[in-house]
């Protein structure tokens, strides 16, 4: 078992329980979930997410359900049947919205998904309150694209976010090559990392893995 403490990581679009337990073997911490109401690879269903999540309890293991934006009575219904530990919002989600997700689930860590052509600082201010985590994803999804942005591009963003003093993953494109760079340029608090250490299969690869612990441990 690793044991790298320097720069959490936050893995997502988890799908299988293999990759739950290449994760609890390797110490990590965070897991999350894309909910399949949004574009982009890696997502499960209500049903999936929900035993999933019930299998990294067994592991204590922290989950994170990513969710697009939809009525409030709809996001409160899929929290409750899926148990998440923290939600993701997309950046849209109301200040209303977060109250009542706050008044209704009264341990549900709240965070927000932001992307470089969605970022809004007085937003984010708006609501930083409510919050307790950033999501910085370099990538933007559209239904038939991903578009990546460089560290280099939003590093600006990240480093203003900061000023909110809330906890911050990067990710989005994140792999072994580009991880180092990430840190170097703006020391988030983790990275979030998804199909950069998967196999073919969709599942963590360990290999990878093992190498991206490493690199995060002599950060």
């Amino acid at each position: 078992m690793n044991n790298y403490t320097s720069i959490d990581l936050k893995i997502c679009g988890i799908t299988s329980s293999e990759s739950i337990i290449t994760a609890s073997e390797n110490n990590i911490k965070t897991l999350g979930f894309a909910s399949n109401n949004l574009l982009g690879p890696n997502t499960c269903d209500d049903e999936s997410i929900k035993e999933l999540i019930k299998e990294c309890n067994e592991y204590k293991i922290e989950t994170v359900l990513l969710s697009r934006y939809q009525s409030t009575l709809e996001l409160i219904k899929q929290i409750d049947y899926t148990k998440p530990k923290t939600i993701a919002c997309s950046y849209f989600f109301e200040k209303s919205d977060l109250i009542t997700l706050k008044t209704v689930f009264k341990k549900l860590r709240i965070g927000i998904s932001v992307n470089p052509e969605t970022f809004n600082f007085d937003y984010f201010k708006s609501i930083e309150k409510l919050i307790n985590v950033f999501y910085y994803d370099l990538n933007v999804y559209t239904k038939n694209n991903i578009k990546t942005f460089t560290v280099e591009e939003s590093k600006n963003q990240i480093l203003k976010l900061k000023k909110l003093h809330k906890t911050i993953y990067v990710g989005g494109g994140v792999d072994e090559k580009n991880a180092e760079a990430i840190i170097k340029h703006t020391q988030p608090n983790g990275i979030d990392i998804s199909r950069g250490i998967k196999d073919q299969n969709n599942n963590l690869c360990e290999n990878k893995l093992n190498n991206l612990l490493k690199i995060l441990s002599a950060s």
